[in-house]
């Protein structure tokens, strides 16, 4: 089966705040579509180190009218053999963000680098076409 997978960036909670990315995987391209979220969640210690965090079953723009995001980027197609593998991009991309808050500043990188990380990542591995980082780089960051 086909796998639809997007980059989605939600509004900052504050002003000038970042934008929380996360990656999100579904079955079909309606903006209704049932899929998983894959992101980076901070630990509840404010010290910069996250863990991965899978959800399943989430809609994406939730009921009719409602709207949880503010956008998304189209990343490619991952097919289902693949997908297997994705919870170890993502748990690598999570190591590799922690080592380097841990080694400067608290907070350094956050869930947008990460989000970049697993995309460059996936692309490395030819699951995304070539420019699809280049892409993902040039979405909104800031509040």
């Amino acid at each position: 089966m086909t796998n639809y997978f997007w980059l989605v960036w939600y509004r900052s909670r504050t002003t000038p705040g970042p934008k929380h990315w996360s990656l999100f995987m579904t079955y079909d391209t309606d903006d209704q579509a049932i899929g998983t979220i894959y992101q980076a969640e901070g630990d509840g210690w404010g010290n910069g180190q996250f863990t991965t965090s899978i959800i399943r079953g989430v809609q994406l723009k939730g009921p009719r009218g409602a709207q949880s995001y503010e956008s998304r980027l189209y990343l490619g197609e991952m097919h289902d053999a693949f997908c297997s593998m994705l919870k170890e991009y993502c748990d690598a991309a999570t190591e590799l963000i922690n080592e380097h808050n841990a080694e400067r500043i608290i907070g350094e990188s956050n869930c947008q680098d990460w989000c970049l990380v697993v995309i460059k990542s996936l692309e490395d591995a030819r699951c995304f076409p070539a420019g699809t980082h280049a892409k993902a780089c040039r979405c909104p960051r800031g509040g």
